[in-house]
């Protein structure tokens, strides 16, 4: 378990799944992601997918679930890819916007990375849709740089890499 200034992040556990679909499923957190809300077997088989990555990741690599005192917020995520790059990514719960939550998160995973060894020397890198200028610019205050933009899998999308 971490703790940011107020957040309290946790990896997901198998009885978590409800909190999971309630991001995926509403189209506002999905706009940017997949342009569509997650059905039922999807939310299943993706939620299946991150408690095995839990488990098998000891890290601090992973899907984490993050909290507000008891107030779940939303996801955080720091996952490793067959290039042992470290994908960085969250949503939020869309009555958590604009207070400051993803702001929070990112210098929370950030910090994650600088302060284990084994993370420190890996790239981290972010893939956003270019339309989503409030994550655009989070990412680009916490020092991410655009490297790419295209399309990827039908979708809009630009890659971002952290320089610290």
């Amino acid at each position: 378990m971490t703790h940011s200034k107020q957040l309290t992040f946790e990896f997901y556990q198998k009885d978590d799944q409800e909190l999971y679909s309630v991001l995926t499923k509403d189209i506002r957190v999905m706009r940017y992601i997949t342009e569509k809300a997650e059905p039922e077997q999807d939310v299943i088989e993706n939620f299946k997918k991150i408690l095995a990555y839990n488990q098998e990741h000891h890290d601090q690599t992973g899907y984490y679930k993050f909290f507000d005192k008891e107030t779940y917020i939303g996801f955080g995520k720091l996952s490793r890819d067959e290039e042992h790059k470290i994908e960085i990514g969250y949503m939020l719960l869309p009555e958590h916007w604009g207070k400051g939550y993803a702001t929070q998160v990112i210098a929370t995973l950030l910090r994650m990375v600088e302060h284990s060894e084994r993370l420190s020397e890996s790239t981290v890198y972010a893939i956003i849709d270019p339309k989503n200028g409030a994550s655009k610019h989070l990412l680009e205050k916490n020092h991410f740089v655009s490297i790419w933009q295209g399309i990827e899998e039908g979708l809009p999308s630009e890659h971002l890499i952290w320089q610290p």
